[in-house]
């Protein structure tokens, strides 16, 4: 709700935004919103739990691609809820995956929800994870998916809920530690009212992580994040 106010507090911090989008239709508005605000990126999105109702916004999505260099919320969901758009998540996340592969140099969130085995073998076949960043948003899978993205060269971006639970906790221990990126998911797990309320739970976040894993790696989390966003806060 506090949007607006919120983008014109980014400018001139050294805290660089990826705002991941949920749909093609309202990416070219929100691109609008951070007009001048250099150290926000809106990502193109198409959330895997939308595709149902708008699965006609397909094509618009890869006419968007083209000139879109971070992509995302994008992927799979195959939880109860979601199940009987299975079909459609598919088709449409194999269709972006190969347009990101042939473009390539994009940023991805994906969202992969009891479908993390799925989403791994469909961006190799695609050769997606070759040519560009892949981001397991808020990761749920199994250990040997894990493996198998960890292999393929995946990020993951952690959040403050995954410090909580037994699974996002092994996940931590458990991927390299130049693969680790941070997210909040805000603004459904957490709502914040300032750029200094984000920057300490981004902190509080980076911390946690260093708890769990035994070892203090904030400063590798910063690094891999200057890595994979490289053109944020002028780098």
């Amino acid at each position: 709700d506090n949007m607006q106010s919120l983008i014109k507090q980014f400018q001139g911090t050294d805290i660089g935004i990826i705002a991941v989008g949920t749909t093609p239709l309202a990416y070219k508005r929100e691109l609008q919103f951070v007009t001048g605000v250099d150290n926000i990126r809106v990502s193109l999105g198409f959330h895997p739990q939308l595709v149902k109702q708008r699965e006609n916004e397909i094509d618009l999505f890869l006419q968007q691609l083209e000139k879109a260099r971070y992509i995302g919320e994008i992927g799979l969901d195959f939880n109860q809820d979601y199940m009987d758009s299975k079909m459609q998540q598919l088709i449409s996340f194999q269709k972006i995956v190969e347009r990101c592969a042939i473009e390539g140099d994009k940023v991805l969130s994906i969202h992969s929800v009891k479908a993390a085995g799925a989403v791994v073998d469909i961006l190799k076949e695609a050769r997606t994870f070759q040519s560009c960043k892949c981001i397991f948003h808020w990761f749920t899978g199994k250990a040997s998916e894990r493996k198998a993205a960890v292999e393929n060269g995946a990020y993951f971006s952690v959040n403050s809920k995954m410090l909580k639970t037994k699974s996002g906790q092994e996940t931590i221990r458990n991927i390299p530690a130049n693969r680790i990126l941070l997210e909040t998911d805000a603004p459904f797990t957490m709502k914040f009212n300032s750029v200094n309320d984000l920057y300490n739970e981004l902190k509080n976040i980076a911390r946690g992580i260093s708890h769990i894993r035994g070892e203090d790696i904030v400063s590798q989390i910063e690094d891999n994040s200057m890595s994979v966003f490289n053109n944020l806060c002028g780098k």
